[in-house]
Parts: C-alpha cells; sequence; structure tokens
C-alpha cells in the first residue's frame, strides 16, 4: 500500500465495507487503521469511527473523529458521528453541541436531525423531538427511521389515529418493516374479518419474511384475536411469537444466575470500604417487569418536589465496569458516584429528588447503596402468576431474554426472589416492599407510607397523577397514565385452560 490510487482505495474500502457489514468489525478497525496510516480519506475515518462504536469501544470512536476534525473541522459526517458517540454514553448536552454545529454547515443532513430527535425524546423534550422528525420528512417524506420513531412517540402522547397514518405510511413503503404491523396493532380496535389481521395472517406464513419479521406479525395477531375474544388463536400466535423470539434470544439461565452471585460476591468483598453519605435524593425502583413500577413512578413524579428519570442504562453499565476494576477504594467509589450524578444531571439539573426506574437495578442493590448510601429502594411486588404471565403477553425486545418461556421466567422470578431476600437482610431501612394489590386496594393509604419512606411531605398531586404532563415512555404507559382503580384488566382468566405449565409453577 505503498502508492495509495484512488482506484486502490475504491477496492479497499469496498473490500472493509462487505467485512463491516458481515460484523466483523474487528478486520475492519485493523484495515482502515492500516489505510489512514498512508491516507486521510474521509470514507476510512468515517467507517473506522462507526465499526468502533459497533464493538463497543466508544471512546476510540471519539479519538478517531477528533483526528478527522483536526483534518477538516467542517464536515458534517465527521460532526455527525462524534455526536452520535457522545449520546450512546447518555453526554447529551455535548452530543448536542456536535449536532447543532453539523446542522450549521447543512440544515438537511438527514441523519443529524433524525439523531436530534431521537436526543430530545431521550431528554424528555417530546415536542421539540417531534419538529426534528418532521424536519427530516419534509426533506425526504419516506424516511423510515423519523417515520418509526413518529409511531413510538405519538403512541405515548395518545394520538392514536396519527401513531397508525404513520404506521400505514411504513408499511406501504416496505412490508417487511413489520415492528410497524405490531405498532398499528397496539392503536387499533380489531373487529371480525378485520383488514389488517387478514394482512397480517398472510404476512405469518410469507416464506418472504425471516424470524425476526415473523414475530412482530405474531405479537399483532395476537392483540387482533385478543379484541375479538378468539382466546385459543390469540395464545396460539401470542406462543408462536415468544417460540421464535426463544430461539433467537437464546436464553441462558446460567448466566444470569453466575452474574448475580458476581455482584453479591463483589459487594461482601467490598462493603467495608468507607464512602460519603453526601449526594443528591435518589429513589431507585426495582422489580420484575410488568410489577406496577410504571404506575408507582408516575405516582412519585407527580409530586412536587420529584422528577421521574425513567428507565436509566447507567448503573448497569457502572456496575459492568466497576466488577473488573483491581481495586475498590473511596477514591474509585466517588468516581463512579459523580459519574452517574453527571449522568442523570443531563436529564433534570435541579436539586429535585430522581427517580431511577431501571427493575433489573435489583441485581446491583449493594452497588446503588454503596454509591449512595442514603438512597431510598422502592421493590415493586405483585402476585407472581399474573405477574409472569404479563411478562409472557407482552412483547419485549431481544435484548430482555428470560421474558419467552414460562419456565424462564418463573426461574428467574425465584432468581429475583432469592437476591432481594439477601439485599433485604443486607439493608432493611433502605429498602421498602411495595404490594401493587395493595395499591390498587388502598392507594392513599399506601402512598402516604411511600412518601413517608422517601421522606417526601405529603402532595395532593401525587392522588392525580394521571394528570400529569410526564410522558411514560413504557410498555405500561397507557396503564400508568390513567387513575388508580380496583377494576384492573385482568386478561388471565381468558387463559387460564392454555397455561396450567405456568399456574402449576406457583
Amino acid at each position: 500500500m505503498n502508492k495509495v490510487t484512488d482506484e486502490v482505495l475504491k477496492k479497499e474500502y469496498d473490500k472493509l465495507y462487505k467485512k463491516f457489514v458481515s460484523g466483523d468489525f474487528l478486520e475492519v478497525i485493523k484495515g482502515c487503521n492500516k489505510v489512514l496510516k498512508y491516507r486521510k480519506h474521509q470514507l476510512f475515518f468515517n467507517l473506522l469511527s462507526i465499526a468502533y462504536q459497533k464493538s463497543g469501544k466508544i471512546e476510540k470512536s471519539i479519538d478517531t473523529m477528533k483526528e478527522a476534525l483536526d483534518l477538516n473541522p467542517n464536515h458534517p459526517n465527521f460532526l455527525n458521528n462524534i455526536g452520535t458517540c457522545f449520546y450512546m454514553l447518555h453526554k447529551y448536552s455535548e452530543a448536542e453541541k456536535y449536532f447543532k454545529k453539523g446542522l450549521e454547515i447543512d440544515n438537511k443532513h438527514l441523519h443529524i436531525l433524525n439523531n436530534l430527535g431521537n436526543l430530545k425524546r431521550e431528554t424528555y423534550k417530546i415536542d421539540e423531538s417531534i419538529e426534528y422528525y418532521k424536519k427530516v420528512l419534509n426533506i425526504q417524506n419516506d424516511a423510515l427511521p423519523s417515520l418509526f420513531n413518529l409511531v413510538g412517540i405519538c403512541r405515548i402522547t395518545n394520538q392514536k389515529e396519527s401513531s397508525k397514518q404513520y404506521c400505514k405510511k411504513i408499511l406501504e413503503l416496505n412490508k417487511k418493516f413489520t415492528d410497524a404491523d405490531r405498532q398499528y396493532s397496539l392503536v387499533h380496535k380489531y373487529v371480525d374479518n378485520d383488514p389488517h389481521l387478514i394482512e397480517m395472517l398472510k404476512k405469518v406464513d410469507d416464506n418472504d419474511l425471516n424470524n425476526l419479521e415473523k414475530i412482530h406479525v405474531c405479537y399483532g395477531i395476537h392483540k387482533a384475536y385478543e379484541d375479538i375474544k378468539d382466546y385459543k388463536s390469540a395464545f396460539k400466535y401470542l406462543k408462536k411469537g415468544n417460540d421464535l423470539l426463544k430461539k433467537e434470544a437464546r436464553y441462558n439461565f446460567n448466566q444470569d444466575k453466575k452474574k448475580i452471585n458476581n455482584f453479591i460476591s463483589f459487594y461482601k468483598k467490598n462493603k467495608k470500604v468507607k464512602v460519603t453519605g453526601d449526594h443528591r435524593g435518589l429513589i431507585f425502583i426495582v422489580g420484575m417487569p410488568r410489577s406496577g413500577s410504571s404506575l408507582i413512578e408516575q405516582i412519585l413524579a407527580s409530586h412536587k418536589k420529584v422528577f421521574g428519570g425513567g428507565e436509566l442504562p447507567y448503573i448497569q453499565e457502572i456496575a459492568d465496569k466497576i466488577i473488573y476494576e483491581e481495586k475498590i477504594d473511596a477514591r474509585l467509589i466517588n468516581k463512579y458516584k459523580n459519574q452517574y450524578l453527571a449522568l442523570i444531571e443531563e436529564l433534570n439539573n435541579t436539586s429535585h429528588i430522581f427517580t431511577d426506574k431501571e427493575l433489573l437495578n435489583f441485581i446491583n442493590i449493594g452497588l446503588i447503596l454503596k454509591l449512595f448510601p442514603n438512597a431510598k429502594v422502592i421493590n415493586c411486588m405483585r402476585n407472581p402468576v399474573d405477574n409472569c404471565w404479563s411478562i409472557y403477553k407482552n412483547f419485549f425486545p431481544i435484548k430482555t431474554k428470560f421474558v419467552n418461556d414460562f419456565k424462564d421466567i418463573t426461574k428467574f422470578y425465584r432468581l429475583y426472589l432469592n437476591t432481594m431476600k439477601f439485599w433485604q437482610k443486607e439493608f432493611p431501612e433502605n429498602i421498602f416492599n411495595l404490594n401493587y394489590e395493595s395499591l390498587l386496594e388502598n392507594p392513599k393509604d399506601q402512598i402516604e407510607k411511600i412518601l413517608n419512606f422517601c421522606d417526601l411531605e405529603w402532595d395532593e398531586n401525587v392522588m392525580s397523577h394521571h394528570k400529569s404532563s410526564r410522558i411514560i415512555r413504557t410498555l405500561s404507559f397507557d396503564q400508568a397514565n390513567k387513575p388508580i382503580s380496583k377494576k384492573v384488566s385482568n386478561t388471565i382468566k381468558n387463559y387460564e385452560s392454555m397455561i396450567g405449565d405456568l399456574i402449576k409453577e406457583f
């Protein structure tokens, strides 16, 4: 590669791009770095940056883009790439700075506009988010990512007809984009011989669709049959969707068990490390998915002194790093504590108490209370059969792996119970066990107890949580946006004859 002509570069780029598409990111990184020693070409900087991102080496990607920007500080693709890196690190202010600089150079840059829409969505600035997505569509009306982003936003802001229309537009452009079928089903009330149900039934047998595409269709068909009260058919397609997802997820229970044991061992080994208890007021809401956590966060976030942060990956990301540190001392603990506090300031920089509703943080309660000794933990509990059925019944992205099989769900549920038993012995003063059924039965009594536990005075707003303008981005947004009622929809009774394998587990 002594003489790097344009022709040689093109051949090398095509070769490396094929490797990138096939997922061979390490070879791409190696190849791009080799080329860039001889010729600083923008295509190779871009490809290297994205390959580092895909490999989880975000800091390396940032370094690559900084070098590229030193050579060409006004390249919008470089600015977009580095902005994306900071977005992936949840450093939204820094990301926005680069995105907006890119727009100053090219105000029609579709990727930057869409990324700004995503950033505003993540920071709860929903109106601004919608504006950016619509700017994309004004330039290119068939931009699928922005169309799909609007599907989700319209759904959680209760603009159901708009969500439907965006789904229809997507499916007209690409019938294989079946997540739009599933999303459409969530905002549509089906009737017998519904045209959309008929269309989905055709798709589920279409050999042109892969398993991931068929999974979304199965969940959509399940919802349709449930609407028309054909529960036998509804369960058939729910099971089919779960079975396909289980194959794709390849869940290994022993890996989860080992992971939890490792974090408990880490806690035991380092529990004597002394740290200061000085930190912002924090409430961590943990438990199993579908246990009523969105409702309780919405109630708390309605309080005038509380900000609801939603489901945040920050603690899990810190846990995955700190467990490999050679020496744990107060300095290191403070470093990670300040890192977390800086990240949540990106979402809310007031003195309000902040809620973090990443449910699987129950794994890391020892770490949480080492970082934040005065934090409060609310453990959400629900009738185990109802809870496990609700998990099985709802679609979860493939990264949540234990949710597609009754035995996997119940094994994980018991692992959760045993883990919480350990933490409750260690931290009896920091953990409040909230029973979902008790909350529905006596809401005011339970909410008063929660507020007392969180050292919050009474605020009438908590009894009107459904009137809050706060956006909920979880599966349970619809239920959590309604007044508390004892008459809760309980679909399990319609499936009791089909879920004996689950019922007998308890």
